[in-house]
């Protein structure tokens, strides 16, 4: 094994990137030292403790992105697919007439064999639904179209169209992502490699990043920093929290019979259309699965008059015999979709609105089952909940209130230690990336974090009931 992730480390960059991780190691060892000296001694002790733990977690993410995360793609690469499973692309899409026609034909373009692609076209008011007919008059054996006639959501989508799915493995996928060309393949590799894996996420890129404006070249720094390093945390322990809504792939065992769960997901009484991609890693994550998929009436979902009502009445699928697996959730940067991002700051903060909405479903889905998973990725993961949820209030006292009473030192101190976080994922991403000139735009997502984004999960809390998706 040590030798297996010596040979992994060498592959994903050579010794000199090396020392340079070690020297970010000891930089964040450093600072952590300093911060527990302030706390104790100099700054205000309730934010110093924040900014320590802050700090803290830091490191641990690094150590085990560095010296634990193995990509799984490693130990597959080499298997033949003499004889590939059937596959099932599955694309959920609303009124993106801009986006969908290279989205469907970059799954047709995908080197892998043995596939179907279905896209549920959720009742779009654009030339979506022309433009997918006349992909699927040329692709007849391949592409399934499937046109809802009334609105049902992201959730209801993807539940018709795996009504109708044959595939052995599911992979999901937004109508504003492209997919790379080995994408599907390497998926099933690690797949096969392994039968106790059960959802495998891939690494998200900001599609056409460098002929971007400034805010998706930050988006896209920020994205690399968030799958390699927190995603490769959290796979490390086999536990991702997040199977990403842009490319994520399920098999089917693992999924099948909870989608109608899933998509009929209600909270504090209501029906809750976000959470979409947290919500359904969570079935994962719990382990229970389906021992014997049982048969019952089936939805036409083809004929293009089915109804939200219609789905949720057929609860057949839920008359199974359930035992427990703690399936594996892989990430791996082996697998690349290349993402359509927000290109104002109006719309980043509607997209991080339904996000917050998302992340506060989480803490009563994932929170209530995540202790099942290895310690590390648990205390990491309640660690980050809890300062998620009290960082306006620290900002608040750090920034506003401790100066006004005369203590400067602790805001500037906050504000130094999380550009310095900033920075520290930065350089990994350089490193990742030789040549790669979007790493300095790391630390202004930091900023626009902490000056904005953080105080929209209390606006998404106090709107959680509204269900406008857009």
């Amino acid at each position: 094994m040590l030798v297996q992730q010596k040979s992994y480390r060498l592959l994903e960059m050579d010794k000199k990137r090396w020392i340079i991780r070690l020297l970010i190691l000891s930089a964040i060892g450093i600072v952590l030292s300093a911060k527990f000296y302030f706390m104790i001694f100099v700054v205000d002790f309730l934010v110093g403790l924040y900014s320590f733990l802050t700090t803290f977690i830091l490191f641990s993410l690094f150590v085990f992105a560095y010296f634990k995360y193995k990509d799984p793609y490693i130990d597959a690469k080499d298997i033949i697919l003499n004889n590939p499973p059937l596959v099932s692309v599955i694309i959920p899409v609303r009124n993106e007439e801009s986006n969908i026609r290279n989205c469907v034909q970059s799954c047709l373009d995908s080197g892998y064999s043995n596939k179907e692609i279905i896209v549920v076209n959720d009742a779009s008011t654009d030339e979506t639904p022309k433009i997918l007919d006349e992909l699927k008059q040329k692709y007849l054996n391949v592409l399934n179209v499937i046109h809802l006639t009334n609105n049902v959501g992201k959730k209801y989508a993807i539940e018709a169209a795996t009504k109708v799915a044959r595939g052995n493995f599911y992979v999901f996928m937004d109508s504003d992502c492209n997919m790379a060309y080995d994408a599907v393949e390497n998926i099933v590799k690690i797949f096969l490699s392994d039968n106790t894996i059960g959802a495998v996420t891939g690494h998200g890129k900001v599609r056409d990043a460098e002929h971007g404006n400034i805010l998706q070249k930050i988006q896209d720094v920020w994205f690399d920093g968030q799958f390699r390093i927190l995603k490769g945390m959290e796979s490390s322990f086999s536990s991702l929290t997040c199977c990403s809504g842009a490319l994520s792939a399920f098999r089917r065992e693992a999924v099948h019979n909870h989608m109608h769960d899933w998509a009929t997901d209600r909270f504090i009484g209501t029906e809750f259309r976000f959470a979409t991609d947290r919500r359904l890693t969570a079935f994962v994550l719990d382990g229970k699965t389906n021992n014997n998929i049982k048969g019952g009436k089936s939805i036409d979902f083809s004929n293009a008059i089915n109804t939200r009502k219609e789905i949720e009445t057929d609860n057949s699928i839920n008359d199974v015999q359930e035992h427990k697996r703690l399936w594996k959730l892989k990430y791996t940067p082996s697998v690349k979709v290349y993402v359509g991002v927000p290109e104002t700051l109006k719309d980043l903060i509607k997209q991080q609105i339904r996000w917050r909405k998302s992340f506060i479903r989480s803490i009563f889905a994932t929170g209530g089952i995540y202790w099942k998973r290895p310690f590390p990725a648990a205390l990491l993961y309640y660690l980050i909940l809890a300062l998620k949820l009290f960082r306006p209030f620290i900002v608040i006292k750090a920034l506003i209130l401790l100066p006004l009473a005369g203590d400067v030192f602790t805001g500037l101190l906050y504000i130094s230690g999380a550009l310095f976080s900033g920075m520290m994922y930065g350089i990994d991403v350089r490193l990742r990336n030789p040549g790669y000139p979007g790493w300095l735009y790391r630390p202004l997502m930091t900023l626009i974090s902490t000056f904005l984004l953080s105080w929209l999960i209390i606006y998404a809390a106090f709107t959680i009931k509204n269900k406008s998706w857009r």
